[in-house]
């Protein structure tokens, strides 16, 4: 299959009404979901990757009530988070957690080399990237270059193939790709990217 195809498990489509298909050309509302330097730089990544709409999500609990990962197609432990810190300093750094469980602060200061951290502010999401609490992407970083330059990768998200889901600028739009993309991914949008190690 060619890079962005938007090809998946067609159970994990039944029901959702999920936007797939992506084709490079003009397809009207597909276009307006993935922005086109979205859209570049996953297609940039030469991997399957697919849009899927669903019902609306501020938390990753909610969505563990709506059985979010069953209608993404996805398993629990590949569900994944995104928080905003900071350091003592002000740095905000971009954590990726893999499923419902909660990250390891501790291993994250250990990987970035700080002691303190603590979450983002809203005012500090809206500035830096673009959006509020709840809602917060890697993808959010392909407008705001510049504005985070450090993220914090799920050792256990970056090792498989299978796929995660990044919200899309939305709480019910989301870019589902392969967990193994992630590092190239973050690479092309901040300067410094760490993995944490698997558990």
């Amino acid at each position: 299959m060619r890079p962005g195809n938007g090809s998946a498990d067609p159970a994990a489509r039944a029901g959702l009404d999920a936007q797939v298909g992506m084709d490079k050309r003009p397809s009207g509302s597909r276009d307006r979901m993935v922005p086109q330097p979205v859209r570049e730089l996953l297609d940039g990544l030469r991997t399957n990757w697919r849009v899927a709409q669903h019902p609306p999500l501020d938390t990753i609990d909610q969505g563990m009530e709506l059985g979010i990962a069953d209608l993404l197609g996805l398993s629990i432990e590949n569900l994944s988070k995104f928080l905003l810190l900071e350091d003592a300093g002000g740095l905000p750094i971009l954590l990726e957690a893999g499923g419902i469980r909660r990250p390891d602060l501790r291993q994250v200061r250990a990987v970035v080399g700080c002691r303190r951290l603590h979450m983002a502010s809203a005012a500090t999401l809206s500035e830096c990237l673009g959006t509020v609490p709840g809602r917060v992407s890697l993808l959010d970083l392909v407008g705001h270059r510049g504005q985070v330059n450090t993220v914090v990768l799920d050792g256990n998200l970056t090792a498989t193939d299978e796929q995660t889901a990044l919200p899309l600028g939305s709480d019910d739009v989301s870019v589902c790709l392969p967990g193994s993309c992630l590092p190239d991914l973050a690479r092309k949008l901040a300067s410094q990217v760490f993995i944490l190690p698997e558990s």
